[in-house]
Order: structure tokens, then C-alpha cells, then sequence
């Protein structure tokens, strides 16, 4: 199940470009993917789709947006509502307090239920692909949630190495 969230979506201030990625990629890796609709940017409505989304049987469960330093973005914390022990990772450090940055930084997220995975990307299409891939790997190589978190945050890491202070989505097209 894969799920999106944000305001901006939510209103269709920008397309959800995301779930049809992810969809298509996902189907040619061999499983059945269903949209669970858009997340407000609310840590209890999140964590609430998301532990419904476990106790519906879904192996693989996906949120794209959310994971950033500013105060509405609460997707890593409504997963770890469901999984205290989830693998949250950095892939970028802030100063709190500079800018809009009220966390100190942007994580990823990879958490266990049952038989649920949870995989919390971050936003900007070009990182989700990258994610995604990356997902898939650690998933064929059997890699546990700490494991994948590491794999995954580590390409977005090294994706953001070259791109200096700017916002990767605003200053850099697909």
C-alpha cells in the first residue's frame, strides 16, 4: 500500500507524481500495489492509516513526503507511533532554527509491525526513485529494517553531497 501525503497534494497544489512511480515499479518487481490515498500532515491521522494498513495484512507499506525539518512534517514521527523502534536515519543535518528548520535535520524511516514494512521517503520524486530502488535491493538481499534504512538513506545522502545548501527539487529538475 502506498500512500502519500502533504497539504499540497492533498489540495492538488502539485500532482502526485510519486504513487504512479512507485506503482509502476513496484508491479514490475512482482507485486500488487494499491494507492491508500493522501495523509494530512498529522501525526495521529498518519499513524493511524498506517497501523490500519498493517492490520489489513499489507506487506509493504509506503509513505512518500512528510520526513522533512519543518513543523508540519510528521511522517517519521507518526511511524514511530507504530514502530517505536524504527530505523530513522539522516540524510541531511539542519541548525534548528535556521530557516523554517524546527527538527535538526531530514530522516527517512523503516519500520516493522507483524509481517508489515514500513518505508517513510521523502517527497521530491527524484529522491523516491532513488529510494525505491534502493529499497528493492536490501528487500531481494533479505536486509533487516536498520539495514535498509542504512541503504537507503546513504544514496539520498550522497544525492545531496553535490547539491550544497539549495533545495534539490526546487533548484534541480528531474
Amino acid at each position: 500500500m502506498v500512500f502519500s501525503t502533504g497539504f499540497e497534494v492533498e489540495r492538488g497544489m502539485i500532482a502526485d507524481t510519486n504513487y504512479p512511480l512507485i506503482e509502476e515499479r513496484l508491479k514490475q518487481a512482482g507485486y500488487t500495489v494499491k494507492f491508500g490515498g493522501i495523509l494530512p500532515d498529522e501525526r495521529g491521522a498518519i499513524a493511524y492509516r498506517l497501523q490500519g494498513a498493517a492490520e489489513e495484512g499489507y506487506g509493504l507499506i509506503i509513505t512518500t513526503g512528510g520526513v522533512g525539518a519543518e513543523k508540519k512534517d510528521c511522517t517519521v514521527e507518526a511511524l514511530l507511533r507504530v514502530d517505536p523502534a524504527a530505523a530513522t536515519p539522516y540524510i541531511l543535518k539542519f541548525e534548528v532554527g535556521t530557516g523554517r528548520h524546527v527538527k535538526d535535520g531530514v530522516r527517512i524511516a523503516v519500520g516493522e509491525v507483524g509481517i508489515s514494512r514500513f518505508v517513510a521517503f521523502p517527497g521530491p520524486t527524484r529522491e523516491v526513485r532513488a529510494g525505491l530502488e534502493r529499497l528493492l535491493e536490501a528487500l531481494e538481499k533479505g536486509f533487516g529494517k536498520t539495514e535498509i534504512a542504512e541503504h537507503i538513506a546513504s544514496e539520498l545522502r550522497e544525492r545531496w553531497r553535490g547539491h550544497g545548501p539549495h533545495h534539490p527539487h526546487k533548484d534541480h529538475p528531474e
